[in-house]
């Protein structure tokens, strides 16, 4: 549970223990509330972080790379989801 944006930190450094692997980049799906939609967080091999937003506003045309301090706000607006998404995993492991 994300209950810092230290917690957002640490998380970010050990994305891939939380992720799934789709043979590229780890990646993380997690629902979003407002606006309704999907967040896809994903990392690549070499360390940089991507994003892709798919809801009722929007839909990014390709995965659009961020910096780790502007996706650690990024994170901890969407804590819940965040939240949610890892526990969904753990259960399902």
């Amino acid at each position: 549970m994300l209950k810092s944006k230290e917690e957002v930190h640490v998380f970010l450094k050990t994305f891939e223990v939380f992720a799934n692997w789709n043979g590229k980049k780890h990646f993380l799906t997690m629902e979003t509330d407002n606006p309704k939609g999907i967040l896809t967080i994903l990392k690549s091999p070499d360390g940089e972080f991507y994003y892709h937003r798919k809801n009722e506003l929007y839909w990014d045309i390709k995965e659009i790379m961020v910096e780790k301090d502007i996706l650690t706000d990024i994170i901890w607006a969407f804590r819940t989801a965040v939240n949610k998404s890892i526990n969904e995993m753990a259960v399902s492991k």
